[in-house]
């Protein structure tokens, strides 16, 4: 029986991606209990020919190819190929520490649980840590609601186990070519999931690298960037809309609004918008009751931003000397 699926896009990744596969394949878990799905999306360097001499040594390990689809697009397939009763999404640059996935696969199993959240960290090129992210419930299962009002770790798919049936249940894929394709697909899970655990178990290392649309320079990314924001954000008003109102689904959806705007103008500020162009997005949102700032966000400083800079946005012009601190 296979516990596990571990998902892995592919996209010109030739310097990081066997050291990715091995994290996984030298684990704690039987050969037999997990399946690695390596999906290409036209990689154009060495990442094909490394990923297939991991291939021919290893017979749970299967690579497929597609074309345009992004991220997400690979992800998706990796779901539908998947035999796994429990998925993990990693990124290409992501590492699994040693003896870990055994724990969490049977945390997640022997819980039913649809979404397992992990501790992961973030290091930078020379492995110094730059960040850790820890949580847990003391081994209480929460839905999703309950979850994300009261721990909630990351926005990333990647420091989770997600249930296969439950995503595939409820028609839960990621979608194809956006950024922050991982905040978008997370609020439709834990709209819909019934039990959810965290555990401070640190599981995954994740390479911080000067490619991440966060970072990247690349002025057709930012302002795509920009468009997707606004897209995720109509997208999780609609999904409020389709929602039961209770006082755990106006929390979550409130939250994640807010979340939403201030990365926006946060994007904006980093791409050095004018005031001019900052007031004319501010003011569009307003017509389309789309600027949501009146709600607490638990990042701090995308809540200080909100307080101080969506509220009085007049105070824009002087952002520059404090915007390195914002992330």
């Amino acid at each position: 029986m296979i516990k596990l699926s571990v998902i892995i896009p592919v996209y010109n990744v030739e310097k990081y991606i066997e050291k990715c596969v091995l994290s996984v394949l030298n684990n704690d878990l039987d050969k037999d209990a997990f399946e690695i799905l390596l999906v290409d999306d036209e990689s154009q360097d060495e990442s094909i020919k490394r990923i297939n001499y991991l291939v021919e040594k290893h017979s749970n390990i299967y690579l497929f190819s597609q074309k345009n689809k992004g991220l997400g697009g690979a992800r998706n397939t990796g779901i539908q190929k998947a035999k796994g009763e429990y998925l993990l999404f990693l990124d290409s640059d992501d590492i699994v520490l040693p003896t870990t996935l055994k724990q969490i696969v049977s945390l997640a199993i022997g819980n039913n649980l649809d979404v397992l959240e992990f501790s992961a960290k973030g290091v930078i090129e020379e492995n110094q840590e730059i960040y850790k992210v820890q949580n847990t419930t003391n081994g209480e299962i929460l839905n999703g609601m309950e979850y994300y009002n009261t721990i909630r770790y990351m926005n990333s798919a990647c420091n989770k186990l997600y249930k296969r049936d439950f995503l595939i249940a409820n028609a839960l894929f990621f979608i194809e070519r956006i950024f922050i394709e991982d905040f978008e697909f997370n609020t439709r899970v834990f709209v819909l999931a019934k039990k959810v655990l965290a555990t401070d178990y640190l599981v995954s290392s994740f390479l911080q690298t000067p490619n991440s649309i966060t970072r990247n320079t690349n002025q057709e990314k930012k302002e795509k960037m920009i468009h997707d924001i606004i897209f995720v954000l109509q997208e999780t008003i609609n999904w409020q809309k389709r929602q039961e109102k209770n006082k755990n689904t106006n929390l979550f959806f409130e939250e994640r609004k807010s979340f939403l705007v201030a990365t926006l103008f946060i994007q904006l500020a980093k791409n050095k918008a004018s005031y001019k162009e900052v007031k004319l997005f501010k003011n569009k949102l307003k017509a389309n009751t789309m600027f949501c700032v009146t709600h607490f966000i638990h990042d701090k400083n995308k809540n200080w931003f909100r307080l101080i800079v969506l509220k009085n946005i007049w105070i824009y012009p002087c952002l520059k000397p404090v915007l390195k601190y914002i992330s």
